[in-house]
């Protein structure tokens, strides 16, 4: 009897200009705090299915923004911390935090983004119950 070895789940790490193409589910994050990437890795490192995840801290003059317009099209679950955000690239944050599928945090109660999007979060926890050990959404 032949016996099977369970292969770990392998995490892609992107950042700008690189893009990889496959059927993983794929998160981002916008500008994240040490704590928010800590939360995630945490969070995924008991995952059984492979992720994408992509990381945007661009923080020079010329941001990647049509890169991280066409990543948070396709991602699954975009993070924004909106409070690290460099003052220069602040203006787009309406903008990314009207997409279904972005969830901010900040410390600050902005009533303008709460009026844009109830997607905000305090945490990394809400994702537990949205994704399963396999990384499947409950309906």
């Amino acid at each position: 009897m032949e016996k099977h070895t369970k292969q770990k789940a392998r995490i892609n790490l992107i950042t700008p200009p690189d893009k990889l193409y496959n059927y993983y589910k794929t998160f981002m994050l916008v500008y994240p705090t040490s704590d928010t990437k800590s939360q995630l890795q945490n969070l995924v490192e008991n995952f059984e299915e492979s992720i994408n995840v992509y990381i945007y801290e661009e923080k020079d003059n010329e941001p990647a923004l049509k890169w991280l317009f066409d990543i948070i099209h396709y991602s699954d679950f975009v993070i924004l911390d909106i409070d690290n955000f460099p003052p220069l690239h602040r203006d787009c944050i309406s903008f990314l935090v009207g997409f279904d599928n972005v969830f901010w945090l900040t410390k600050s109660e902005n009533e303008v983004y709460n009026t844009l999007s109830r997607n905000r979060v305090y945490n990394l926890d809400w994702l537990n119950d949205h994704i399963g050990g396999t990384l499947e959404k409950k309906l």
